[in-house]
Order: C-alpha cells, then sequence, then structure tokens
C-alpha cells in the first residue's frame, strides 16, 4: 500500500517538475540555434573610379557621393555654394554633394546588371539594358574631366546591379 501512495504521490510530482523544467530546456535550444539572416541590400549614388579585372574577379572603386533632386536640390545647393544673390535653385534641378573621402572597393557580380540612359543626337533611351562589354565601353568612352553619377545595388557585399543617372 505504501508503494502505492508513493508512486501516486511521486508521479505528478515528477510530471509537475518535467513540465515546469522542459520549456526552459526548449526555449536554451532555440535561443542558440542561428536563424539566417536575410541577404542585405544596399543602394548608393556613386561615382565610378575604377572598373577592372582584378584575380580573375571584376572589381570596382566607388566613390559614394549625395544626389538631390528637385526642392531637395535647391536647399542642399544654398546650402552649399553661399550664392543666393546670383541664384536661388540648383542649376538643371539637382545636386551632387561629394564631402566624404573615402572610395569602396567590391567585387562584382557575374550576373549584374548594367542599365544606361545612354543618348546620342536624336533620342534617349531610357534604362537600357547592358552587357558588362558594352558598359565597360561606355566607360572608357566618356569625358574623363566629367564625372557620370552611378547608382548601385550591393548585396551582401557584392555590386549587383550599375544603373547611370541621367544628367540633363
Amino acid at each position: 500500500m505504501k508503494v502505492r501512495r508513493l508512486i501516486k504521490l511521486f508521479f505528478p510530482v515528477l510530471m509537475i517538475f518535467t513540465l515546469l523544467l522542459l520549456p526552459s530546456s526548449i526555449s536554451k535550444a532555440f535561443a542558440t540555434t542561428k536563424i539566417p539572416k536575410k541577404p542585405t541590400t544596399e543602394k548608393a549614388p556613386t561615382y565610378i573610379t575604377s572598373f577592372k579585372m582584378d584575380h580573375g574577379k571584376w572589381v570596382g572603386k566607388f566613390d559614394y557621393i549625395q544626389w538631390y533632386f528637385g526642392k531637395a536640390a535647391d536647399r542642399e545647393f544654398l546650402k552649399d555654394c553661399n550664392c543666393r544673390k546670383e541664384m536661388d535653385h540648383a542649376p538643371d534641378g539637382y545636386w551632387i554633394r561629394n564631402v566624404n573621402p573615402k572610395i569602396r572597393t567590391f567585387t562584382i557580380s557575374n550576373n549584374a546588371q548594367y542599365v544606361l540612359q545612354t543618348r546620342n543626337a536624336y533620342e534617349i533611351k531610357w534604362n537600357e539594358k547592358v552587357t558588362r562589354s558594352q558598359f565597360i565601353t561606355f566607360l572608357k568612352q566618356q569625358d574623363k574631366r566629367h564625372q557620370i553619377p552611378f547608382h548601385i545595388e550591393v548585396k551582401n557585399g557584392v555590386v549587383t546591379k550599375i544603373t547611370q543617372q541621367y544628367i540633363p
């Protein structure tokens, strides 16, 4: 009889004790399990300072800029130029500020997209997708005295898209 009574008493205590400890064990397991992070994509306006093959990979060097358009361009232009008497708005409706000297180096994805806003004597071809070879030819043909802004997309440290910014 005593054994039966002891089992009846011991079993519920064991169940309660197990239920109290079990959640904390599971919680610890979840706490130590690493959940993979979503890939991060960074978008930035930039000048391209270099674009070349390096050790079998395409590598670009990028000088980040601040690109302003419309009313924001007017506001930032007036901050920078100290010329309120002569001008009250940004020339051509945009303003570029380049104050950070840091040059960033990224590998270019083999599947990167290249998008140009090209123009000939008669028309502008908006968002024209080109090959890497065509993009490199475009870069080589540009006047070195005038930098062209681009917008890059960088996913996990690798450039996946480069889009030329149209400048009027």
